[in-house]
């Protein structure tokens, strides 16, 4: 009876373990179309095969995404959307989400479906672009307005694509307050970079006399509102974060209702402008949430970093979100912002950057503290010329500053916003960004060690012939004095 008894509970967690496997499989009960399939399916003959898979995956990805709840999940969801590991992307078939026009998107001007680019899989700066300009794109749009709800699909009639569809459905996703927010999914559209059309983004217009003000805070704390090209030192670096902080929380208040994140969105080419207001050289902003996941929302230099979790380790072996939340949780003078130098990409350097050579997955280490039992590394899929998973990309020596913000529009999420600047060492010139550390700023490096220890690396160097720009030098400053060679 015993043996009895030990076989049937056996075999009964065997079928527990099975029915619980097979779960994730059946979650699609209706949609199972990937990228590859139906990318394989549109390159056929069989026009009505290709018809076919092209809807069932555009409303794969429709049906995927309703099922995710959190926020977090929703930006992991957008950035597998961008992995071209055949799932949910490959070759040519991709997902693009545009805006519905009818679901409050208006901005004071005439904006149709399509006008504004809310993801892109393939190119992320496409974001609050507009494809409506494409003929096909167009009539595209019309049909899914007048489609209720049911996915359409057209032929592709451009030069070279005869016999290839794109399909889209119309999708809605439920905002904080509880207000249901429209857009459309659509696939099997491919174009080139070019063909995205930015004349309808409005950036806001400042005035000549907004920069140089002194503003005082609702705290009694005050900032001078600075823009990039005039960062040059810790306390300008602190006001230029400040008047980025001001500038968004006044858009995001008055955004009509909008979702924050669409009207970033809107936003972010204006911010990514080189020579703007908020970007000059190597100056420029970075959004993410304050979150376990710490998602990108926004990057000046990189938009390919949006919806990635920011769990980076640099070279020196610093774990950046790690000391940016200690930095911030400091019981000092200044709760929730603060300074931290650390190794990144300088967009003005060529050669620091630490990137994907080619497409595939990659071995990760997890984080020291993080680690279990079999879980000293994952893997995770990386694109030829992204940057790595879990790795800094880059690495020039940076001066950072940042600081918790709900850009005054309260809700569950909070932000952490910063900026950095690259030093050099003292009396190297340099524009924006090339200022050296300011003495006495209570992290890490002083400017005169700082020199000091450059000029003993240099004659170290010189004497013992190991200066070869591919070898991995153990200290922060020597690599920064590296890259500053190739300036």
């Amino acid at each position: 009876m015993k043996k009895v008894a030990a076989l049937t509970l056996f075999f009964f967690c065997v079928f527990i373990l099975v029915f619980s496997a097979a779960r994730p499989a059946s979650a699609h009960e209706m949609y199972r179309t990937t990228a590859k399939e139906a990318s394989d399916a549109n390159m056929g003959s069989d026009d009505q095969e290709a018809q076919r898979a092209v809807k069932d995956f555009v409303q794969h990805v429709k049906e995927h995404r309703a099922r995710i709840m959190s926020e977090d999940a929703q930006r992991e969801f957008r950035n597998a959307l961008r992995n071209s590991n055949g799932v949910w992307r490959h070759g040519d078939m991709y997902v693009i989400t545009v805006n519905k026009a009818d679901s409050g998107q208006q901005t004071g001007t005439s904006v149709q479906s399509g006008d504004i680019v809310f993801f892109h899989g393939k190119y992320p700066s496409a974001g609050s672009g507009s494809l409506r300009g494409i003929p096909v794109f167009e009539r595209l749009m019309t049909e899914v307005e007048q489609a209720n709800g049911e996915a359409v699909c057209i032929p592709d009639d451009r030069t070279g694509k005869q016999g290839r569809y794109i399909c889209a459905v119309e999708d809605s996703h439920a905002t904080a307050s509880g207000a249901r927010n429209s857009f459309i999914q659509v696939a099997g559209f491919n174009h080139e970079r070019d063909e995205v059309d930015f004349s309808k983004v409005r950036c806001p217009d400042l005035g000549s006399g907004y920069f140089g003000q002194l503003i005082t805070n609702s705290d009694g704390g005050s900032f001078t509102r600075t823009r990039a090209d005039m960062v040059r030192d810790d306390a300008s670096l602190e006001n230029y974060v400040k008047t980025v902080n001001e500038h968004i929380a006044s858009e995001l208040n008055d955004a009509q209702g909008r979702p924050p994140l669409e009207r970033m969105i809107e936003l972010m080419p204006c911010w990514r402008e080189e020579n703007g207001p908020w970007k000059s050289g190597s100056i420029y902003f970075f959004i993410f949430t304050y979150t376990d996941k710490r998602f990108a929302i926004f990057n000046g230099h990189n938009p390919r970093s949006q919806d990635t979790a920011f769990h980076l380790i640099d070279d020196n072996g610093l774990n950046i979100p790690r000391a940016m939340l200690q930095e911030l949780h400091k019981q000092d003078d200044t709760p929730g912002e603060g300074f931290l130098t650390y190794l990144w990409d300088d967009p003005s350097v060529d050669g620091d950057e630490v990137l994907c050579r080619e497409t595939g997955v990659v071995s990760v280490a997890s984080p020291l503290e993080d680690r279990g039992e079999g879980e000293d590394e994952q893997m995770l899929f990386c694109d030829e010329g992204a940057p790595i998973p879990g790795r800094a990309p880059g690495t020039s020596v940076k001066r950072g500053y940042f600081m918790l913000t709900d850009f005054g529009i309260g809700g569950d999420t909070d932000y952490i916003l910063g900026s950095g600047i690259y030093p050099k060492p003292q009396g190297s010139g340099g524009g924006a960004g090339g200022c050296a550390i300011a003495s006495g700023s209570g992290n890490e490096l002083e400017a005169s060690a700082f020199t000091l220890f450059l000029m003993a690396a240099e004659l170290f160097l010189a004497t013992s012939g190991k200066g070869r720009p591919d070898e991995k030098l153990p200290t922060r400053g020597l690599r920064a004095w590296r890259k500053d060679r190739h300036r």
